[in-house]
């Protein structure tokens, strides 16, 4: 039988020495929930990356494949990693179409690179993901992860229209094309975005992209739930075009870091609407908003910018072990969710009242049991209106008491998809769900 020695020797011959990494304090740093892998790799070309994967699963080495690591803390603690396979070598625009607004680039390439090329010719990709512009443009497919922006401009997998991926047997497959119009593979397209890695690994993505808008502004205002909740039924109802509508308490209001800016009080709500369009359209729809209100604040320019970008990463863990969770739910259902959060001690509360998504941290120092008390609590809250949960992030302790990711229920489908793209259970080590 092939030692592992010499399998990862044989890895040698396809990236290199200088991209193999064995040593344990350099392995360290790629560390999952406190699972060290064996090696890592770090190919350069997308057919490096499908030799990798045909050589792992040949030799029976798992597989996890990694962009920047702004998300490895999703999921469940995985199972014993044979290699993490880092896309960050993958990091060129292959293709600008700007007359079209697409744009497709190396799994590795970050967001912000994205972003500067588009600003070059006055577009922009309208994703503002967790985890800022340091991720990747592959790790943010690969999630499906999306911020306040979702409401105006849509999700990953709206706007992805076309991959490259390698699957674990070295077949590299592409699916969808680089203008909007070519639908051809598109549902595959879908199926690999938001897959966390466990049916391909994407090696390019080509994105639709936006228009930069002439004007942004966020309009906040000081209000009681039982306000905020009036207002978010009457907004969502309206033909305003609103591009997000957040709903923030003090605590989740300081992870945004918009304290000082907003001078919100200790018990205090506020409602946060974004506004994007051309100047007269972004005055307009203000006017109108004033008139529902009754009177708000309007941050523009500096102001605007730090407000949309906080209320990115406020829902994004800022030290480790930290415990978020995220609920989908009924739209209808978000204030009275956040209302039931308010009354735990130290626990915050964060809405995107528009796209039916609550977001909730436990406060510092809480023991793992109340943790998962709290959890499993918030969980029936949801079910009970026929939401979600999911475990964004905690501490591995956490994880593996609480199920991540809830009950499934298309987890048959799922297998299959499982054992039709990835037979020998290559790539994922059941970070998503067990045995996928």
């Amino acid at each position: 039988m092939t030692s592992v020695a010499d399998r990862l020797r044989d890895l040698e011959t396809i990236v290199g020495p200088a991209n193999l990494l064995t040593a344990t304090e350099a392995v360290s740093q790629y560390r999952v929930d406190g699972q060290q892998p064996l090696g890592v790799v770090l190919p350069a070309t997308a057919e490096q990356v499908a030799a990798v994967l045909a050589l792992a699963s040949q030799t029976g080495l798992s597989v996890l494949p990694r962009g920047a690591g702004r998300h490895m803390h999703l999921g469940a603690v995985p199972g014993p990693i044979g290699l993490v396979v880092s896309l960050a070598r993958l990091s060129r625009i292959v293709d600008f179409d700007y007359e079209n607004l697409t744009i497709t680039a190396q799994a590795g390439t970050t967001l912000a690179a994205v972003q500067q090329a588009a600003a070059e010719r006055g577009q922009m990709l309208s994703l503002d993901p967790p985890g800022g512009d340091e991720a990747t443009i592959g790790g943010i497919a690969a999630t499906n992860l999306a911020g306040p922006l979702r409401m105006r401009y849509g999700a990953p997998r709206d706007l992805v229209i076309g991959v490259r991926a390698a699957l674990s047997d070295g077949t590299l497959i592409k699916a969808g094309g680089k203008t909007v119009k070519n639908v051809a593979g598109y549902e595959l397209t879908k199926l690999l975005v938001g897959s966390f890695g466990t049916l391909a690994a994407i090696t390019e993505v080509t994105v639709r992209l936006a228009p930069v808008p002439e004007a942004t502004a966020m309009l906040a205002a000081a209000l009681p739930l039982d306000r905020i909740r009036a207002i978010a039924r009457e907004l969502v109802a309206s033909r305003l075009e609103i591009a997000s509508l957040t709903a923030c308490d003090a605590l989740s209001l300081r992870r945004a870091r918009l304290s000082p800016m907003l001078r919100a009080s200790p018990e205090g709500w506020w409602l946060l609407i974004g506004l994007v369009g051309d100047r007269s359209a972004v005055d307009r729809q203000e006017r109108d908003l004033q008139g529902v209100i009754g009177g708000c604040l309007r941050l523009d320019a500096d102001d605007a910018t730090r407000a949309w970008r906080g209320l990115r990463e406020a829902a994004y863990p800022s030290v480790e072990s930290e415990t978020i969770a995220r609920v989908s739910l009924p739209i209808s259902e978000t204030v009275a969710l956040m209302e039931a959060i308010a009354r735990w001690e130290g626990w915050w509360a964060l809405g995107r009242i528009e796209q039916g998504i609550v977001h909730a941290g436990a406060p510092p120092g809480e023991s793992v049991e109340k943790v998962m008390g709290k959890l499993r609590e918030l969980r029936g809250l949801a079910e009970s209106t026929g939401g979600i949960l999911v475990l964004e992030a905690a501490s591995p302790e956490a994880k593996r008491g609480f199920p991540v990711w809830g009950d499934s229920p298309n987890l048959d489908l799922m297998r299959k998809l499982k054992e039709s793209y990835d037979p020998a259970g290559t790539l994922g080590c059941g970070r998503y769900l067990v045995g996928l």
